[in-house]
């Protein structure tokens, strides 16, 4: 057999062809068959959650994973400040709004420390709600209609309000319980709804950026090894493609 014969069985042009790619051994391209065969099987599960994980948050509504159309609009009052009396000094943000039906309370960050005080109009300390009052806040600023509250002061990891600041209450119907809602005993706010559509959208977040601790690293050091990992492949994958010896057709 002749030696372009040969090679053009073996799949290896001869020099000089015009075939639309560039010589490369057979050894290297066995060698990068394989790392590319390895690659794609650590890589090919993760590359799976990612895609599903993409998809639910692409076709997903946020708002209503956040649980946005539960809330009401606050009611429009009028407010006298003459009846408000509390400290604050000229780098202060200051923010009134309606606690409780019929009750105000003033907010005064801090700009430095980022941290909020409650006051009331008399510039006191405002009480934390008790356990009524956070579902008579829920019924007021939400659509939902809860009768079960517990007080949450311990930070768990993942938990479905970590961010928040302690203590909060937990409210929702005993009907319903995978539907809770998350209230600042300070300031009446409703801080977090979650849902069903939160939790499966948590849980694939996780999958997503591989931090199965907090769930809220996007830098973590098996996300950055993973996607390195998947790059290498999708490039060995091109270049086997391009080595595939493509034959053009004679011209007459």
């Amino acid at each position: 057999m002749a030696v372009s014969e040969a090679l053009e069985a073996s799949g290896v042009p001869e020099k000089g062809s015009k075939w639309p790619y560039r010589v490369v051994s057979l050894a290297w391209q066995r060698r990068l068959r394989v790392w590319h065969r390895r690659l794609a099987i650590v890589t090919a599960i993760q590359l799976l959650l990612w895609t599903v994980s993409g998809i639910y948050f692409a076709f997903v509504d946020i708002t209503m994973v956040r649980g946005e159309p539960h809330r009401l609009a606050p009611p429009t009052q009028s407010i006298d400040l003459a009846k408000f009396d509390f400290p604050v000094t000229s780098t202060s943000q200051v923010l009134i709004k309606p606690r409780l039906p019929g009750e105000l309370v003033v907010g005064v960050t801090d700009p430095k420390s980022g941290l909020t005080e409650w006051l009331g109009p008399d510039g006191q300390p405002v009480a934390p709600l008790t356990s009524e009052q956070a579902i008579s806040a829920v019924s007021t600023k939400t659509d939902i209609t809860v009768d079960v509250t517990e007080w949450v002061t311990t930070a768990a990891e993942a938990a479905e309000y970590r961010g928040r600041q302690l203590p909060l209450w937990r409210a929702y119907s005993a009907e319903n319980p995978s539907l809770r809602v998350y209230v600042d005993p300070r300031s009446g706010d409703i801080v977090a709804i979650r849902n069903l559509a939160w939790r499966a959208w948590d849980f694939l977040w996780m999958l997503h950026i591989m931090d199965y601790d907090d769930r809220d690293d996007i830098g973590t050091w098996l996300l950055k090894l993973f996607s390195v990992m998947a790059l290498l492949t999708a490039i060995a994958g091109i270049a086997l493609y391009a080595m595939i010896p493509w034959r053009r057709a004679p011209k007459d």
